[in-house]
Order: structure tokens, then sequence, then C-alpha cells
């Protein structure tokens, strides 16, 4: 089983729940989506043909053996976007299989159902002004664990925003799921993101791109 792989690179998670810690990330190569703030267009068609097998190895090689702990390292698989790939449920299961920790970023455009219960969904919930809220399957809700999966909205504006704050009202979201709002880098000012959490009392967490703020937004393999 072959796979379109972009890049293979040990960094630290940026964004989500688990933000700092090292990760290894396994970036897939396409996406259908066409977001308007995408920042790895260069995934969208750049990439080399390896076999599952191969990925697993390197993962297994450059992780080393699991370790304990909320700190430990991890693995996540990402994009473009993974589940465009028929074979990425295999993958994860492969990749669980060597004891680490698996997340998984997602647009939520494509049916969860066939995962691994145990990989930790990151769901990116698409607004009106990224250009895709269309491709959205509700369905997917009912795949994503309570307690353990994360739902991530990314906002370009303050529309956005009241936007994301109704939809997770309406579906309870924050009793279910770790809930992110995260600001469009360079569009959204952070500042009156947090200050607008706080005055509403959502149970949120906020989240800016931590690698951009390190590395800054042009870098790759971070």
């Amino acid at each position: 089983m072959k796979f379109k792989v972009n890049e293979v690179f040990h960094s630290i998670q940026g964004e989500g729940a688990r933000i700092g810690r090292p990760c290894l990330f396994i970036r897939l190569s396409g996406c259908p989506l066409r977001c308007a703030y995408c920042d790895t267009e260069y995934a969208f068609h750049d990439g080399t043909f390896r076999e599952l097998e191969d990925l697993v190895e390197e993962a297994r090689r450059r992780l080393g053996p699991p370790r304990k702990g909320p700190s430990a390292p991890f693995v996540e698989l990402t994009g473009g976007e993974p589940l465009a790939h028929p074979g990425a449920p295999q993958l994860l299961e492969a990749l669980l299989e060597l004891g680490h920790e698996v997340a998984l970023e997602t647009a939520g455009s494509h049916d969860l159902a066939p995962l691994p219960r145990e990989v930790i969904k990151i769901v990116d919930r698409k607004t009106p002004a990224s250009g895709e809220g269309h491709r959205w399957l509700e369905s997917n809700l009912d795949h994503m664990v309570p307690g353990q999966d994360e739902l991530k909205l990314v906002l370009c504006d303050e529309a956005d925003y009241a936007w994301a704050k109704a939809w997770c009202a309406e579906r309870a979201a924050w009793d279910r799921w770790e809930v992110l709002f995260s600001p469009v880098w360079g569009k959204l000012d952070p500042a009156w993101l947090a200050e607008r959490i706080v005055a509403d009392g959502l149970p949120v967490r906020m989240q800016v791109q931590l690698h951009k703020v390190v590395w800054g937004a042009a870098k790759k393999g971070v």
C-alpha cells in the first residue's frame, strides 16, 4: 500500500491541546479543499510515493521506544487532507501498533467512521469565510470520541467568530470535546479573539500557531 508523502519531520506540535509537545509529523500530499487561508499549498501536489511499511519503520526509528507521561513524543498524520488517501485508516492502525499516541488532522470533509477509535482526531470545522464550510459532514460528530478528540475552528474575522460561537452552542460541542478557536495568522487579531472569548465566557481553548511564532510563517518542516 503506497501513499504520496510530502514530508516527514520531527518538531514540536504548534497547535491544539498538545501544543508544545515533541511530535513526528507525516504530511501526506493532496487536498480537495481550497481554503482561503491555506498555509500548506505546497502539499497540494508535491510528494514522493512511499510504502506503508516504510513510513511505519521511519516512525519507529525516529520516535524510538514508546515513553510514558503527558508530554511524551507522539506521531501525527496531517496534510493536505490525509483522509483523501483511501489507505489512511490502515496507516493509522499500523502507527498505533508502535505503541505511541497517534493523532490525525482532518478537515471533517471525509468520513471518520473507518478510523480506529484510539486515534486522536483533530477535526477542523471550516467556517463561512474559509470558503469551504459546505464540505462539512455533520455525521462526523457521531464518530468523535468525547474527552479525547478535538474540534478546531479557524476564524478569519468577527463574523466567523459569531458563527462559530452559535454553531458550537447549538450542538453543545464544548460539553463533549476540546473546542479550539484559532485566529487566521496575520488576519484576525489574536488579542481581539482572546478578549472576546473571555467577555463571552466561552468554554473554549484559544490557540495561536506556535510554530509560526517560533520559526516564522514561511518555514517548512516545523
